[in-house]
């Protein structure tokens, strides 16, 4: 058997104070409980590594596979593209004329290959140290053999080019040379004459070509067989090795999978295995341990309470003195001001003011520390008086100036430091007499003592720090006086202006000389500008200096920033104050003798908040779970359920939408309407609570668990560290939540709860009650399908589609071209294009859209026609509504023209912002213009902008605006549905007229709100795959 252990945050162990504490059968076995779960704790610990190095050889395991089959398939590829290349060389052997062609190519071939042989040998020739009589020997040489071998390659030539002819343009093989002279140059009829019997020849030359031809068909053939086979085959072996590989590593992935369950649960079988064992043998030796607890029992009792009634009598004493707070901060403050008073006039000597500050040091210890702190106090307060009277009679001081400095010191916020200053005082020493009482058996002691340090150090700190700024201020206020009193005031003012003019004077002159370089193109822009950036930092550091240098300055500087600076020192003390505390609370373990965490938990679900007050001694954040509690018990769970407003039936009118209430003969109209977004909102808010009670019952369940095994709770100053550091982002995060669930959520979970209902035409609220009816309105295309509407959603679809691609990619493609120019280093005036082409972006769309649709009118007034009119390109004016084509052209050119100015801008922005660096090194290796464009400018543009360019899409696919102003959906088609679908309505702009009435079917809008919710889901799948698929390319 263990004897109970303690242990702190860092998991350091520790033995109780009373050896007898640790040996009764509650300690035995809540040491065998604090063994399991930190056993359990450190098993998940080992789980997360080891789940997270699984998922790790996953994924190289997975990359690796897809690796090996993407390189068997090249393989397999590579195999088939042998024989099908092998194949594709014999195609010559088609036919004679093919045959002859392949052949006249290859002596094109050779005549070249002589042609640059003679160059290159004459190259050679320049480079060698020979003489010039055996250069020309050499190159006269080689040029006469070149020539004969070139008459022997054009005489093949003019063989091949001949037959080929001939076969050509006569379908006979006799060789009749004498029908074939015309056509054949001036060489190929010079080698006729010269060749006797030449047709002969050609018919012998003709057959061996065509019995070499034939070879070649019959290799191709076999070729072609042997292809048939093997494709076969390769298919199989292809398959059969892609599974093999598969088959290899799923294997792999789930032997790694079971080696990682497998250790998991025999760790936690060894865990609970290692429980029993122990609980077992404390239940074996239950009546020796029983036997033994009676003893220590009385001992630790006999102990603890002695140890307790001193604490009540130190607890007593320190509230008694806690009452007299303000009376021991006002004789501290008005020590200081003595002090202060006394270094100016030394009424006083060292020795008295010592005397003074040991009395005050020795207060607190005081049997009768009333008496002794109104004594004290009367004291320091006469002589203050004494020191005033002092000053204003030796003219010192005035009176003006003593209430100047008395104000600094009794000030509102002084007071306020030095009472927190007596508190800090008055803790530590309650502090430390407890820590005397508690050393004997608890760690409560050695944590009192650290407290005891730290806020003793902290008071010490604090009013030292007070006092300083409190004289350095009271200083500047008492130096600008004199200026006054001393009528230098005026000429120090006088003497800093003419300093500050001198120090102007430089830097406008700087300037001058900068702009006379800059004009005579000795220095350029660029410098400039870095040059006048060094003159104003100059400018401004010698005005600072000189402010330093003037005492006026000086001192309203001081005054300006003392109680900036005070707050910023004070709160670094007290900051101090609270890491030693927090330290101190994470190295001391507490003892527990309650197991509390079950009662924890259950407070901590049903009244958040109480247990953190009465457990863990929590107690800011405690009452501020309480104050959220007691709010969502009065208004939040009410609400709900319906209470507060009667408009909305809250979770239980949401069953019914207010149908069971409805009663038109009474006058009692429900509004469906409310009772539907009533019940999203108060389910919303009901699940919100029951998280919250969640989370405060988990966070109860791990304090009290870590209180049981010797951890202390945590302080509320460590929860405002975390709410400023890691925990800060979940903090501004939580508005942004809620406006994202009441203002987003709630109202498209309302839209497509209504799809589920016959809200509409016949249904409409508050006349008439609105059902529930499932899936009917999802199902009404079977039902519809009689009245074309398959052929409505087709029409509108289609066209969708092509709006979504042209009115997208168009912008896209407009906006990149045109900010890839702008930004083009040649281009001067690059601020003025900027602000052109953000014009179109920055006047409202509808604007735009409205004056566009009355220039493109079918009148001879309207804007186009009469420009078209008057450059003479028109004699009538165009009906630009009559062809369907031409609206649909309109609107993607219109939308091209709104939508590129916010890509240009995007795009604008993205390239600035790519280092020239990567274009540096590009050029490095060799790469130009385009090359640099394709593989530096556009992957770094994607890597930035893809989301974005995605949400683009997704714009353009639910763009209601456009179509609806320019041209409402028209014009209409020629073969009308009942369903109202115009020529160039998309599906937002057709759900809206379904949902507006133009056709009246019972339940329309509940309809509307099925396709509506359609239409959302097919482009927010699209658009979360591409954000998915882009931001995995990022990674």
């Amino acid at each position: 058997m263990e004897n109970l252990k303690l242990y702190n945050w860092y998991d350091t162990e520790f033995e109780t104070i009373l050896p007898e504490q640790s040996k009764s059968i509650k300690s035995f076995k809540r040491q065998a409980q604090n063994t399991f779960d930190r056993r359990i704790d450190a098993i998940k610990t080992r789980k997360n590594v080891e789940k997270d190095l699984f998922l790790r050889a996953r994924t190289k395991l997975e990359d690796t596979k897809k690796r090996e089959l993407s390189s068997n398939k090249v393989a397999y590829k590579n195999r088939i593209k042998v024989l099908e290349e092998s194949i594709k060389q014999l195609n010559f052997s088609n036919s004679i004329n093919s045959l002859i062609s392949f052949e006249i190519n290859k002596i094109k071939t050779q005549r070249k290959e002589l042609y640059a042989y003679i160059k290159d040998f004459e190259k050679s020739l320049k480079n060698t140290g020979d003489s010039l009589e055996f250069k020309t020997n050499s190159l006269k040489n080689a040029l006469e053999k070149s020539k004969k071998e070139e008459v022997l390659i054009l005489e093949k030539f003019a063989i091949y080019n001949i037959v080929k002819n001939y076969i050509n343009s006569y379908s006979d093989l006799d060789f009749d040379l004498a029908k074939l002279s015309s056509k054949l140059s001036s060489f190929e009829n010079e080698f006729i004459k010269s060749q006797p019997n030449l047709s002969n020849k050609l018919k012998e030359f003709y057959s061996s070509l065509e019995s070499k031809r034939q070879l070649f068909v019959e290799k191709k053939k076999d070729l072609e067989k042997k292809y048939s086979l093997t494709i076969k085959k390769q298919k199989e072996l292809f398959a059969r090795q892609q599974s093999n590989i598969k088959l290899e590593f799923d294997k792999k992935i789930l032997e790694l999978e079971f080696e990682y369950n497998q250790k998991y649960q025999q760790n936690l079988e060894q865990a609970k295995e290692t429980k029993k064992l122990m609980l077992e043998k404390i239940d074996s030796q239950k009546e020796i341990i029983l036997n033994k607890e009676k003893l220590n029992n009385q001992k630790i009792e006999q102990i603890i309470s002695s140890a307790k009634s001193k604490e009540a009598a130190i607890n007593k004493y320190y509230k008694k003195v806690n009452s007299h707070l303000f009376k021991f901060a006002k004789l501290d403050l008005t020590l200081d001001y003595f002090l202060f008073l006394n270094s100016i006039s030394n009424y006083k000597n060292d020795t008295f003011t010592l005397d003074i500050a040991k009395k005050r040091n020795n207060l607190i210890n005081s049997k009768n520390f009333l008496i002794d702190l109104n004594n004290l106090f009367e004291e320091i307060h006469q002589n203050c008086k004494e020191i005033e009277k002092t000053l204003l009679t030796k003219n010192i001081f005035d009176q003006k100036a003593l209430n100047k400095v008395k104000k600094v010191f009794y000030s509102f916020e002084n007071k306020i430091s030095y009472i927190k200053i007596a508190k800090s005082l008055f803790t530590a020493k309650k502090s430390f007499d407890l820590s005397g009482v508690q050393k004997k058996y608890t760690y409560e002691a050695k944590f009192n003592n650290d407290k005891y340090e730290a806020l003793l150090e902290k008071s010490f700190e604090l009013k030292n720090t007070v006092n300083l700024f409190n004289k350095e201020k009271a200083e500047a206020i008492l130096e600008l006086i004199n200026l006054e009193k001393n009528n230098r005031y005026a000429e120090e003012k006088l003497l800093f202006e003419n300093k500050k003019k001198e120090v102007n004077t430089v830097f406008f002159s700087g300037k001058k000389e900068l702009k006379d370089k800059l004009r005579n193109s000795e220095i350029t822009k660029q410098a400039y500008q870095n040059k006048l950036n060094e003159l104003k930092i100059e400018k401004k550091e010698a005005i600072y200096s000189e402010k330093l240098n003037s005492e006026i300055k000086k001192n309203k500087e001081i005054l300006k920033t003392v109680f900036f600076r005070k707050s910023s020192a004070k709160k670094v003390v007290n900051k101090i104050a609270e890491s030693k505390i927090s330290e101190s609370l994470k190295t001391h373990p507490i003892e527990m003798n309650k197991n509390v965490r079950w009662l924890a938990v259950v407070l901590g679900f049903l009244l958040p908040g109480l247990s953190e007050i009465l457990f863990f001694k929590q107690y800011t954040k405690g009452f501020l779970m309480l104050a959220f509690t007691i709010f969502a018990y009065a208004a939040i769970i009410p609400f709900a359920f319906g209470a507060y407003w009667e408009k909305m039936g809250g979770i239980p009118g949401f069953s019914d939408l207010g149908k069971g209430k409805f009663n038109s003969s009474l006058g009692i109209f429900t509004d469906a309407r409310y009772y539907l977004f009533g019940g999203v909102i108060s389910v919303i808010l009901f699940v919100l609570v029951i998280i919250y009670f969640t989370t405060s019952a988990i966070s109860a369940n791990r304090v009290a668990r870590n209180l049981e095994r010797g951890c202390r709770p945590s302080k509320w100053s460590h929860t405002k560290r975390w709410l400023n550091t890691s925990g800060f982002p979940w903090l501004i995060s939580i508005p942004g939540w809620m406006l994202m669930i009441f203002i987003v959520i709630a109202p498209v979970v309302t839209s497509v709860l209504i799809s589920f209902t016959n809200y509409g035409f016949m249904h409409e609220a508050p006349g008439r009650t609105v059902d529930w009816v499932g899936l009917e309105q999802w199902g009404k295309w079977w039902i519809f399908r009689e009245l074309n509407l398959a052929l409505s959603i087709q029409r509108v679809l289609v066209w969708t589609i092509i709006w979504t691609f042209a009115s997208a990619t168009l912008p896209i493609i407009v906006g990149f071209a045109v900010a890839i120019l702008v930004n083009n280093h040649r281009i001067k005036g690059k601020k003025i294009f900027r602000l052109i082409y953000i014009v179109p972006w920055a006047i409202p769309a509808f604007v735009t859209i409205l004056f566009l649709k009355s220039g493109f009118q079918s009148d001879e007034g309207s804007l186009f026609n009469l420009i078209l009119l008057k450059l003479g390109f028109i004699s009538k004016p165009i009906d630009w509504w009559a062809s369907v084509n031409i609206i649909k052209t309109l609107l993607i050119i219109i939308q091209t023209w709104i939508g590129h100015a916010w890509i240009f801008m995007l795009v604008t922005g993205n390239l600035q912002s790519i280092p020239k660096d990567i274009y540096e090194a590009g050029s490095i290796d060799g790469a130009r213009g385009w090359k640099l464009f394709k593989y530096l400018t556009i992957p770094s543009l994607l890597a930035a902008i893809a989301p974005m360019l995605i949400g683009q899409f997704v714009g353009a696919f639910n763009n209601f605006t456009i179509i609806a102003l320019f041209s409402g959906g028209g014009p209409s088609y020629q073969t009308p549905t009942v369903f109202g679908e115009g020529t160039t309505d998309i599906v937002i702009s057709w759900v809206y007229k379904l949902a507006s009435g133009a056709i009246k079917v019972e339940g329309d809008q509940a309809f509307a709100a099925a396709l509506t919710t359609i239409a959302a889901g097919l482009s927010i799948a699209v658009a979360s795959r591409g954000f998915i698929r882009a931001m995995s390319r990022r990674d």
